[in-house]
């Protein structure tokens, strides 16, 4: 194992509080404390999605590019090793251009893991051979495999026990070079994992944008290389390997192999499936056993969907689909190198067997009832019928959540009906304090909340309302307040503010209609200049901007709802701040 950090990380400063990550990590192996997300890497599977969907680059790679500088700097034998997906990722880019330009940088040479690929299917068929009846899964991907070990440990078994293409590709490449290093240069995330867990085999391992990051730090352009007769991949060209990173890719690779023929005219045949996608490979692992097949089953399981195509180290943003076509057009304009056989036996003494001992599931914990229901509770989740499984928090339903307040995995305020609650119980007390009039009305002209000052500048026919209708909240604006028609102007003419003096009663009102919602919501703040004289125009710009950020709070709720909630008591706890220092 390495003493490298984790391949992922979160920077914290940059981290929104958004949740976005653990509402996309289909395993969930995020914890958020202090309202900030951190990877549970015991959990993690390094499928690297978190990566490309944080909206605020939060999620971070770790940066391998300056070690493999200064061991090309100190000329060391570097040898890439790239994945064969590399064909659609630089469709414009010869393959004597790439090595010419891995060249310029200080690489030794530049070989295809295509080749540990036809590897590997050799050793799988072989291996299928030997196998009984039964369900079979690939080990190529190596996220599917952590998905697999930490997450359905009993079906570990059922894993071909063989090396990923990488980690044979590195093992042909330091017999032929024994004293090369080996960077894998790829789309996966998972792969730089995989190289901390083999670090004897594997030196480095770069996705696509990090090597384009390095060619920009030598200055090294593709458009301006001058390749050679000897810049061509060592130490030789793959061939039926380059299918690997689109699914069915393996399954392809097999079964155009006399070996396979044999097998599927045999008396115990093979059957080949393929499945990408964390839903689907869940869908299909679960019930593998259970599975009906005659003879023998094996899954090519690939953890992005359509493949490594889709890794989130990938350069290109096009479709599974062009992608796909880009690699197996490419193989179609291919003829298979006449010594690749030849050559692969010289690597038949190489063990490429893995054991997954080294991948760990993490602890089952068995949570009690009494606990799961406490968790529930605290988020005022005291029925099942308040258990709206709405995944807002990320979680797919409210006991999931419930578990992760126990284990600390998540906090309450991800919960936004709870949050909700917690926010309108707070607007509604704070706005209660406010030493001024208070009305919000909508566009049918009925009041959606005031407070107990407007009510008692009303008078008594409001103050009975009150008394049955909590706040006047529904009742028609029309019928209670008199000056209703300065509302409906601000209304219907979307002015953005409207202030006016009226006559009411014996009172003599100052009376201030802002737009909170153009067309939709307007509010009033109404004023007895008979009491002390204050500063309106302070009192009426805190007040909106306490009414819009509340209306914020409603519409961003799932991540912005805390500093909301905080802005809002600071705002209205100042101007009862205020009006108490001018009535001293």
């Amino acid at each position: 194992m390495s003493n490298r950090l984790e391949p992922l990380y979160t920077e914290k400063n940059n981290c929104q509080d958004c949740y976005k990550c653990i509402k996309e990590c289909p395993v969930k192996s995020i914890k958020i404390e202090n309202t900030s997300a951190s990877i549970l890497y015991e959990y993690c599977t390094y499928c690297g999605h978190c990566l490309t969907i944080c909206p605020a680059n939060a999620k971070k790679l770790r940066d391998d590019t300056q070690e493999i500088i200064t061991a090309l700097q100190n000329k060391e034998q570097l040898i890439i090793s790239l994945a064969p997906s590399y064909i659609s990722e630089f469709p414009n880019v010869s393959e004597d251009s790439f090595v010419a330009a891995a060249k310029e940088m200080g690489f030794y040479g530049v070989s295809e893991t295509a080749l540990g690929a036809e590897k590997v299917s050799q050793a799988t068929k072989k291996w299928l051979e030997q196998q009984p009846q039964g369900v079979y899964i690939s080990s190529c991907c190596t996220a599917a495999v952590h998905f697999i070990c930490k997450y359905y440990p009993e079906k570990k078994h059922l894993l071909a026990p063989i090396d990923t293409p990488m980690v044979a590709h590195a093992k042909m490449l330091k017999k032929q070079y024994p004293n090369c290093k080996v960077v894998f240069v790829g789309p996966c995330v998972a792969k730089k994992k995989e190289s901390d867990m083999n670090t004897s085999i594997v030196d480095y391992a770069l996705t696509y944008k990090e090597f384009v990051e390095m060619m920009d730090w030598f200055g090294v352009d593709f458009d301006f290389t001058s390749p050679t007769e000897n810049d061509s991949f060592i130490p030789q060209r793959a061939y039926k390997g380059r299918l690997f990173p689109v699914d069915g890719g393996m399954i392809a690779n097999l079964m155009n192999t006399e070996e396979v023929a044999s097998i599927k005219n045999s008396s115990n045949p093979i059957s080949y499936m393929t499945f990408s996608g964390v839903k689907n490979i869940r869908e299909i692992v679960k019930d593998a056993e259970r599975l009906e097949a005659s003879g023998k089953l094996f899954l090519e399981l690939m953890i992005c969907e359509g493949g490594c195509v889709k890794g989130p180290g990938t350069l290109q943003e096009k479709s599974v689909a062009s992608k796909r076509i880009k690699i197996f057009s490419s193989l179609k304009k291919e003829q298979p190198t006449p010594s690749l056989e030849d050559n692969l036996k010289l690597f038949d003494d190489i063990d490429v067997s893995y054991s997954f001992d080294t991948i760990t599931a993490p602890p089952v914990i068995e949570y009690p009832e009494n606990e799961i229901e406490n968790a529930l509770q605290s988020v005022n989740k005291f029925s099942k019928q308040a258990e709206l499984n709405c995944s807002g928090c990320g979680y797919d339903n409210c006991r999931e959540f419930a578990k992760a307040l126990i284990d600390g995995r998540a906090e309450s305020s991800m919960c936004i009906s709870f949050m909700r609650s917690v926010a309108f119980n707070k607007t509604n007390i704070l706005l209660r304090k406010i030493p001024y009039g208070v009305v919000i009305v909508d566009e049918n002209m009925h009041i959606v909340d005031s407070n107990e000052k407007f009510i008692n500048i009303l008078g008594e026919d409001a103050q009975f309302i009150h008394e049955n209708v909590p706040n006047l909240v529904g009742a028609d604006a029309r019928k209670l307040i008199p000056f209703w028609q300065l509302f409906e102007k601000v209304l219907k003419n979307g002015n953005d503010q409207l202030e006016h003096d009226v006559r009411y009663n014996d009172k003599y009102l100052n009376v201030s209609i802002m737009t909170v919602q153009a067309g939709k919501t307007v509010c009033g703040i109404v004023q007895n200049m008979h009491e002390p004289e204050v500063r309106k125009d302070l009192v009426i710009n805190r007040t909106r901007e306490v009414i819009l950020q509340n209306l914020k709070v409603v519409q961003q709720i799932a991540f912005l709802l805390g500093e909301n909630a905080s802005f809002t008591e600071t705002m209205l706890n100042s101007i009862v701040e205020s009006h108490d220092e001018i009535k001293k």
